[in-house]
């Protein structure tokens, strides 16, 4: 059936270039900063934000520009009616601030801008359930409201390795870092509807593998559970976690997603895992 509503998000979702491609999707890039360089997120090997991190270099990013969102929105009204525009949770950047300014300039009462409350595969995740959602021809309306559904659905959960990073962005209180790297645990995080608070504390990798999968355990009490593994520095221990959650059985799904968007490395920090989890 017609896809009826057009797609854009930004370029913390992380999805693959080729799946934008075929699904017609428009990504607005957000910007790296490393010394003064200037970078475009999406474009450049995520290696270099965990070198840059290594090396202690000051790194900044920044937000799209209303003028972007704009070109997005018209890309997108040449072949669709009604376009919606998903960005990351607007407690993590302004970009929804930028996309809501982008939709005002196209003067459209057809352009909508939704926050997923989320970032990284949490929102990825929701802009691939919309494209199924639309590609069966529902309307705009009908996607808007599936679309709130969506996104009280999940959440994601992670560790790192300093909590300061997050700290220097305004992300988590300064007195709960201190208090976790003083005691040298490992911090479980969880973002859930856009709040950043630490869940648990643990003293190895090994601990927050039991961690995660448990969560994983108790939320397929409710039904079958996808879930999304994504890092900044840890390939290796993502795999094992991938196949700790794997053998929970067939009501579980669970896939790599890759590495965390430079943009969102540069705000989480070395050390970053994590998983988002939600009901199918």
């Amino acid at each position: 059936m017609e896809r009826k509503v057009g797609l854009i998000i930004d370029s913390t979702f992380g999805l693959e270039p080729q799946y934008v491609k075929s699904n017609k999707i428009t990504v607005v890039p957000l910007k790296i900063i490393i010394d003064h360089q200037e970078y475009i997120d999406g474009e450049i090997n995520p290696q270099l934000i965990v070198d840059a991190m290594h090396k202690n270099k000051e790194i900044k990013t920044s937000q799209p520009s209303p003028e972007l969102f704009m070109n997005a929105f018209e890309e997108q009204f040449e072949m669709y009616p009604d376009v919606i525009c998903l960005t990351l949770s607007k407690t993590l950047s302004g970009t929804v601030n930028s996309a809501n300014l982008g939709a005002t300039l196209v003067e459209s009462t057809h352009a909508f801008v939704v926050d997923t409350k989320s970032t990284i595969s949490g929102s990825g995740y929701i802009a691939q359930k919309m494209v199924e959602f639309l590609d069966l021809g529902h309307t705009i309306e009908e996607g808007l409201v599936y679309l709130e559904e969506l996104i009280k659905k999940g959440s994601l959960i992670f560790t790192v390795n300093d909590l300061q990073t997050l700290v220097k962005g305004g992300r988590l209180n300064r007195v709960q870092a201190v208090i976790g790297n003083l005691l040298k645990i490992k911090p479980i995080l969880r973002f859930n509807q856009g709040v950043l608070d630490i869940e648990h504390k643990v003293r190895s990798y090994n601990n927050v593998y039991v961690y995660l999968t448990n969560e994983v355990k108790k939320l397929m009490e409710k039904g079958k559970v996808v879930v999304y593994i994504s890092y900044v520095d840890r390939s290796t221990e993502a795999k094992l976690l991938e196949h700790e959650i794997y053998q929970l059985g067939e009501n579980v799904k669970v896939a790599i997603t890759g590495v965390i968007s430079p943009v969102i490395s540069a705000h989480i920090g070395l050390g970053g895992l994590g998983i988002y989890l939600a009901n199918e």
